[in-house]
């Protein structure tokens, strides 16, 4: 295999993506037909207008004319529940064959991942896909990756890259950002200019809630002092990954990561920083909920719109999306005044479009994927639209598939139905189906993050409901976390001790 040419251009970099967040406590497995697959230059294309980690890195990388970019794969799904065994293995297969097939004349590997995969069989894929591609290229090429803040670092995806970038930002904004980062960092490695180490602090800690939003929240100060450290020149990139909760697996904890040039105790100190920063703020990180009676009571007596944000059933967070629990109170309330409601429902769907524009049907909708926590209940509505449900979203501009989608009228009551998860991080899931949210005097948003970039329009209440992302951390059941862990035990001592990684003393 050929070393790595620090010297002189003409680079060959490959570039890969993997990426899903999943929930534990969602009943239904994901399988491969859910991913997007994206072979060779197809992931160019993909990526070409979107905003999105892996454009950001091809802006990095294009504007070189010494580079050549080499794109291996892609697979992208919405969140949902852990990947078949089945499904893992083809994905791992097809992508791993990919980087063996142009490993020959590699220099290096970017490669995109979310951090927070989850299958039957395989408990940490990122942590596998990146030991066997290292296996593959051999200790002497650089790997860079990019995650999610929601991602689960774990000690084996530590040991088999050389340096991490992630989001600052939640709500996400910086996914180009994000990718921009790791491909400078790699190229700066490639030549020859910083040898990256990296130091890790794990916190005993699951956190949710309006805290969490790094223009307002606690949250943020710690980021912005993560940031500074990069801008300042003290580490080649610094972060803290707050994780996924709702992905139940041994390595879980929230996780302070800083990546320096060479410097072992600066990258232990720094580490050390942002995790006690972390630990002050912890018990402020909790969702404060609403009862949804209680909500749905101050709905009827608002004299402007509101939104109910559903983060229990949060696709984007790996929920099923099927939930009709809303829906059910509102009806037996008889709430007056217009809603609309998203639900993931193929079988209504289907009646839907069998019948067609303008019938009145009869169905049983909601808990089609997690029935004991949804009991489908009796409507009559009426079809008012029906699409393919494909579209772009506003936040990413990637293509969604929502699968055959419908909009049924339910007295005052507007339900847009999908066929498939897709996220709702954003308006799109109600404007590509002819809905603005702000013709509503309640849209339910089925996205924690949602509500304060796109519908801040209206009053917002966080209710509490059932769901395989429910913010009520202690309701979900979680087996595998490591304990103590807040929130789920109480008087945690935190005795904070960094982990140090250093994988690039053969690189030459």
């Amino acid at each position: 295999m050929n070393q790595v040419p620090h010297n002189f251009s003409n680079f060959r970099i490959l570039v890969a993506e993997c990426e899903q967040e999943i929930s534990t406590f969602n009943p239904k497995l994901s399988d491969y037909d859910l991913f997007d697959i994206k072979f060779g230059y197809e992931l160019l294309a993909a990526h070409k207008e979107a905003q999105t980690s892996v454009r950001g890195a091809l802006n990095v990388l294009l504007s070189r004319q010494d580079i050549e970019i080499i794109p291996l794969y892609g697979a992208t799904a919405c969140s949902a529940g852990p990947l078949t065994r089945a499904g893992f293995e083809r994905i791992a297969s097809e992508l791993l064959g990919q980087v063996q097939r142009y490993s020959e004349n590699a220099d290096a590997l970017y490669f995109s991942l979310h951090g927070s995969m989850g299958t039957e069989s395989e408990p940490d894929p990122e942590g596998y896909l990146l030991e066997q591609a290292r296996n593959i290229l051999g200790p002497d090429i650089p790997i860079v990756i990019s995650l999610d803040l929601h991602g689960i670092l774990t000690e084996r995806m530590l040991l088999n890259c050389n340096a991490v970038t992630v989001y600052h930002t939640y709500p996400h904004e910086d996914f180009v950002d994000t990718g921009e980062r790791a491909a400078k960092l790699l190229l700066r490695i490639l030549e020859n200019e910083v040898k990256p180490v990296m130091a890790r602090v794990s916190i005993p800690a699951m956190v949710r809630g309006t805290e969490l939003n790094t223009k307002t929240g606690s949250y943020g100060e710690v980021i912005r002092t993560a940031k500074q450290f990069e801008s300042n020149d003290l580490a080649l990139a610094a972060a803290v990954l707050i994780g996924n909760p709702f992905n139940d697996v041994h390595e879980f904890g929230v996780q302070s990561l800083v990546v320096t040039d060479k410097d072992e105790t600066s990258a232990k100190n720094l580490a050390l920083e942002l995790a006690k920063k972390f630990w002050e703020h912890h018990k402020k990180m909790t969702a404060t909920l609403t009862n949804l009676e209680e909500a749905i009571d101050e709905a009827m007596k608002a004299t402007g719109p509101i939104a109910f944000t559903d983060a229990s059933d949060a696709p984007s967070s790996g929920a099923s999306g099927d939930s009709n629990t809303i829906l059910k109170k509102l009806l037996k309330k008889r709430y007056p005044f217009r809603a609309i409601i998203p639900i993931v429902d193929e079988p209504a769907v289907k009646i839907a479009h069998n019948a067609g524009v303008g019938a009145n049907v009869n169905l049983l909708i909601g808990g089609t994927i997690d029935p004991e926590r949804f009991p489908p209940i009796k409507i009559k509505a009426e079809v008012e639209i029906l699409s393919n449900g494909r579209y772009i979203h506003q936040y990413s501009r990637m293509q969604a598939d929502a699968g055959l989608s419908a909009v049924l009228r339910c007295n005052n009551i507007k339900l847009v139905l999908i066929s498939r998860s897709v996220f709702m991080m954003d308006r799109s899931i109600f404007l590509a189906h002819g809905q603005n949210p702000k013709d509503f005097d309640l849209i339910v948003i089925k996205s924690p993050g949602a509500y304060s970039r796109y519908f801040k329009f209206a009053k917002n209440y966080v209710v509490d409901t059932p769901g395989a992302t429910s913010p009520n951390l202690k309701r979900l059941g979680h087996i595998k976390s490591p304990r103590p862990i807040f929130p789920l035990d109480e008087n945690i001592i935190f005795n904070p001790v960094p982990e140090y990684f250093d994988n690039v003393s053969s690189i030459k």
